[in-house]
């Protein structure tokens, strides 16, 4: 059993996620046309490959299996999620490439995704990636009201930004040979570790931005911006302590589990640290992980 409390170096696991899908992303990407494949080298560079990251250290959490082309597709299938998010925000490639071009190359990494998977895990992700499509359809209708509380936009957060972390965390754990309950717990895990990201990214992004969940809190609750900011800083510490929570449920093996760990603490509430005074050692558990610990026992 664990105490999953070392944080590991998340650059080093980054690039090894990277290292080690980089041969079939280079093979895939040689089936493309080279206008799309322009526009599909031009969202990688934006990618940190942390998908990819997921389904490798799940499968490590449980055993020894080559998932290497399960975590490309899960990579191909968030970089069509963000060349569509592109296409709604008019801009990134659909700035530099045009609408065209950027649907062409979004459609071909989903091709290529699907492609990599078997018939059971085909079905998982294309769960996934109809959860954040509802998202966006239920915040464009959100748009044209008033009358919007904060769990809606907690709901269209988490469908657009939970989805396919939690897909890419089961799929990992699945195709190394995981129980369903030990893939269920890694579910969760991704699923709570996608919507701290979210808040933590919120936080960190401009005031201008009305969608940001600082912003909503603060309309929703008639406090500042910054108030908004404090409360989702807040909430992320409690989805990570739920996410390790979850973690802990699976029983996996010690070093995936602290690498997930340190991950996952590493883009998310460790990015708010800076802006803190002074700025904390990140402790092996935190009192907000130990109070939702307790609560969830």
């Amino acid at each position: 059993m664990t105490s999953i409390d070392v944080v590991a170096p998340p650059q080093d696991v980054l690039e090894r996620s990277r290292a080690t899908v980089e041969p079939l992303l280079r093979a895939a990407l040689a089936e493309l046309p080279d206008e799309t494949r322009e526009v599909v080298e031009f969202g990688l560079a934006r990618q940190d490959f942390s998908t990819a990251a997921l389904v490798l250290l799940s499968a490590e959490a449980f055993g020894d299996a080559d998932v290497a082309v399960v975590a490309l597709a899960l990579e191909f299938a968030h970089l069509h999620e963000q060349l569509h998010a592109d296409l709604m925000a008019r801009t990134g490639a659909r700035e530099v490439f045009g609408a065209d071009r950027t649907v062409s190359a979004a459609d071909a990494l989903l091709s290529l995704a699907f492609a990599r998977l078997t018939k059971p895990w085909v079905m998982i992700l294309n769960v996934a990636l109809m959860s954040v499509v509802d998202g966006y359809v239920q915040e464009i209708e959100m748009d044209e009201r008033d009358d919007v509380d904060m769990a809606e936009y907690l709901g269209v957060a988490a469908a657009k930004n939970s989805s396919l972390t939690a897909a890419a965390c089961e799929l990992g754990a699945l195709a190394a040979g995981a129980s369903a309950s030990q893939a269920g717990h890694l579910r969760e895990f991704g699923d709570d570790f996608g919507l701290a990201r979210r808040h933590v990214d919120d936080v960190l992004a401009p005031d201008s931005d009305r969608r940001t969940l600082p912003v909503v809190a603060a309309k929703c609750a008639g406090i500042t911006v910054d108030g908004g900011r404090k409360w989702c800083e807040q909430q992320a510490e409690l989805l990570l302590a739920r996410a390790l929570h979850h973690l802990r449920q699976c029983s996996p093996r010690a070093r995936a589990a602290d690498e997930l760990s340190g991950l996952a603490r590493a883009v998310t509430t460790a990015r708010c640290a800076p802006a803190r005074t002074p700025a904390p050692v990140v402790p092996s558990q935190s009192t907000a992980e130990s109070r939702a610990e307790q609560t969830l026992a």
